[in-house]
């Protein structure tokens, strides 16, 4: 073996290899080594390989090291034939790994994430229920029915386990063909079996031509689809899919939250006649085995998922949809940091696919790139039909007089009965989880803390519990305080969503209300029933956090009321106004998305603030200007570069005297060091997270000057101490 770390950029398509090869091990930490070759190997080939007497799954990447003598090098154990990783998919992972200067095996890790994947896929038969079936059934009948409309994929032994129900009462089911019993393969086939046509309008029609042009400007195939909601943006989409549909490519939906996908797979189903893939956290190890290995052979044309479907093996991928192209849970802060929308470009690069970033309040980053030349831009001006953009209202929480533990202001307060009155729907937005994100002790002041966070504790009031949002520690919400023993005297400060419905329902106590939080929607299958709830006219007021902003299409609701408006504008993050901005416009835009007149009421402390004027004023053109020359003054993203290093480590001492050598270490006389500022170190705005104190260098480039050089020459010679840990943050997106 031969240990190596060369930088690949760009893989060649079909390369053969004799004599010896480089093979990356996927296993975090474990690097790059020289294998003897016996017969040819194909580069992207996933083979097993030995390292210090054991064995690991490894990726081929390139011929051996030159003039390295193959009698040193030990045999490949086993070449996997079957798995062979497309050249741009490598390509496009080495790029990222360099980029954000994350670990090749950590990268590699999301594209082949378990030795499970190198077994072929069995034949599993599967039921399913047929809803054009008019047979009679008995009531254990309905009962296995009933549970295998909310559980999919289910065999004959997991359904009659599950439910307890004998086989002959599932057989009978099938031959009366009130059950349909197949491969898993026949529900899961990508044709279009009766492709049903929308209408267009002019507008999207336009888009569509202009995606499908090949003759843009520079040859461009990154666009940026900036539609107001409810334009259409979705049916473009699904216009562009259909033709690549018909040429045999692949096509990848991203979608920010794993609660859209149901939606998107409705629409796409009534479209097409035929269930996409769908990959994401919630979907079984099973299923992503089955998914990935059909995606691999071409077999699956189809794919929504969240960011991580990035990482798929697609044969033939030729279109990339980023939808909501602006929503930050497209950066993943874990493992490997990256941002997917960002990705999706590079990856449409390598791989020469449309890529179609499309959002009805587009970041400012994709703004500048459409400015300066790298997208090309399409607007959706109008809504779709006949639906209007709906009225704004600033309702200034100043001037009311309510009491403390109040928070629906009186011009609120009747645009929802009026609303209820008309029975149509009431959304209630209120970006706080829980009933309350502060409790206290009215006798001694003492405040609930996380032990292993600088945070407070939020109360959960349906489960009784004291949860900690960022690292999971929750707590029985004692009887007594903790400090003084006094007993039910806790204050709780502030509202969450459980809160803001309590005050709902003792205003509307007729109403019927759900609330969505991703502490409800803590499955796929149940998100998908709430949503058809409220779909169905069965819910009166809806009461949700951001989840409740993105993407859904419920056309009566008409009403929409935004409870501290103000409270995205608070702490030091860069983007607070643009985000602000982002989501009271999508938040608004969910109401009147039918023939119905929508109204938004957002209640705010600071009715001046730019944000605020922007969203009453629909002036986005001013708003987007104004952050623009803000952002370009100081030479911040996308006029500048940004990079985050945390340093963190549990014994905060042994971190300090850390802190002092990394600072002293800090590079004088590199090439851009005059281009580059370093700020820090500072203790991180959470300065304590899962037990570890945490500190932050931010480092600022100017225009196009690229930080990755420098934070090599950095900590090129600094030797990390057990205990201490080093994150890189490159174009961080959150700063807490």
């Amino acid at each position: 073996m031969h240990v190596m770390d060369k930088s690949f950029s760009n893989i060649k398509l079909n390369k053969k290899i004799k004599n010896s090869c480089q093979v990356l091990i996927i296993s975090p930490g474990k690097g790059i080594y020289d294998y003897k070759v016996n017969n040819k190997i194909e580069i992207g080939q996933i083979v097993t390989v030995p390292l210090r007497k054991k064995f690991y799954q490894g990726i081929v990447l390139d011929r051996g090291t030159r003039g390295f003598p193959n009698s040193k090098l030990k045999d490949i154990t086993e070449v996997h034939h079957s798995i062979v990783i497309p050249s741009e998919l490598l390509s496009f992972c080495l790029w990222l790994s360099s980029w954000y200067m994350s670990d090749k095996s950590q990268v590699f890790k999301m594209v082949f994430p378990s030795a499970t994947f190198l077994n072929a896929i069995k034949n599993t038969n599967i039921l399913q229920f047929n809803k054009d079936s008019k047979s009679n059934t008995t009531k254990l009948g309905d009962k296995v029915i009933e549970y295998i409309k909310n559980n999919k994929n289910l065999s004959i032994t997991e359904c009659s386990k599950q439910t307890n129900v004998s086989y002959s009462v599932i057989k009978k089911l099938i031959k009366d063909d009130i059950l349909i019993y197949k491969n898993i393969i026949d529900f899961k086939t990508q044709t279009i079996k009766k492709e049903k046509f929308p209408k267009l309008n002019v507008i999207q029609k336009s888009a569509v031509k202009e995606i499908l042009s090949p003759t843009l400007e520079n040859n461009s195939n990154i666009f940026l689809l900036d539609g107001v909601t409810g334009s259409g943006k979705t049916e473009v989409y699904l216009e562009i899919i259909s033709n690549e549909l018909k040429k045999k490519k692949q096509c990848l939906v991203l979608i920010p939250e794993i609660v859209l996908s149901n939606y998107f797979m409705d629409r796409f189903v009534e479209r097409f006649n035929f269930l996409p893939a769908v990959w994401h956290s919630d979907v079984s190890k099973k299923n992503k085995h089955r998914t990935w290995r059909q995606i691999l052979n071409g077999e699956l044309k189809v794919v929504i998922g969240a960011r991580s479907a990035l990482f798929l093996p697609f044969k033939n991928l030729s279109l990339i949809v980023v939808d909501e192209e602006h929503d930050t849970s497209y950066k993943q802060e874990d493992g490997v940091i990256y941002n997917a929308r960002d990705m999706a470009v590079v990856r449409g690069r390598f791989s020469n696919s449309k890529v179609i970033l499309g959002s009805a309040t587009p970041s400012l980053e994709s703004i500048y790139n459409a400015k300066i030349g790298k997208y090309y831009k399409i607007l959706l001006s109008e809504r779709y039909g006949s639906a209007k953009m709906p009225e704004i209202n600033l309702v200034d929480m100043q001037k009311e007089k309510l009491p403390s533990n109040k928070w629906i202001a009186q011009e609120s307060i009747n645009a929802i009965k009026k609303a209820l009155d008309n029975n149509e729907q009431v959304l209630l937005y209120i970006n706080r989880r829980g009933y309350s994100p502060l409790t206290l002790c009215r006798s001694c002041g003492h405040r609930f803390s996380c032990p292993n966070c600088s945070s407070w504790l939020v109360e959960h009031r349906k489960t009784n519990i004291l949860l900690c949002h960022h690292c999971g520690y929750q707590e029985k919400k004692p009887d007594e305080c903790p400090s003084c023993n006094s007993k039910e005297e806790f204050a709780p400060c502030g509202p969450g969503v459980e809160r803001l419905a309590t005050e709902a329902k003792s205003l509307f106590p007729n109403a019927r209300l759900e609330i969505i939080a991703s502490d409800t929607l803590n499955s796929n299958d149940k998100a998908e029933n709430i949503f058809k709830t409220i779909s169905n006219g069965e819910v009166d007021i809806i009461v949700g956090t951001q989840l409740i902003a993105k993407g859904h299409n419920f056309l009566n609701l008409t009403t929409v009321v935004a409870v501290d408006a103000d409270l995205g504008l608070s702490g030091g993050d860069l983007r607070a106004s643009e985000r602000t901005f982002q989501m009271l416009t999508q938040l608004a835009g969910r109401a009147g998305r039918a023939n119905k007149k929508g109204h938004a009421y957002i209640q705010s402390y600071d009715s001046n603030h730019n944000v605020m004027k922007a969203i009453q004023t629909g002036n986005i053109k001013s708003f987007i200007k104004a952050e623009s020359e803000g952002r370009e003054y100081r030479k911040l993203p996308p006029y500048g570069r940004l990079a985050s290093l945390i340093i963190q480590s549990s014994n905060l001492l042994k971190l300090e005297n850390f802190l002092k050598l990394v600072s002293s270490k800090i590079p004088k006389k590199y090439i851009h060091s005059d281009r580059i500022d370093v700020l820090g170190p500072a203790p991180a705005p959470i300065a304590k997270l899962r037990t570890f104190y945490r500190y932050r260098f931010l480092l600022k480039s100017k225009d196009d000057t690229r930080i990755q050089p420098f934070i090599k020459e950095w900590l090129r010679n600094i030797k990390l101490p057990n205990g201490i840990r080093i994150k890189i943050d490159i174009d961080p997106y959150n700063f807490l």
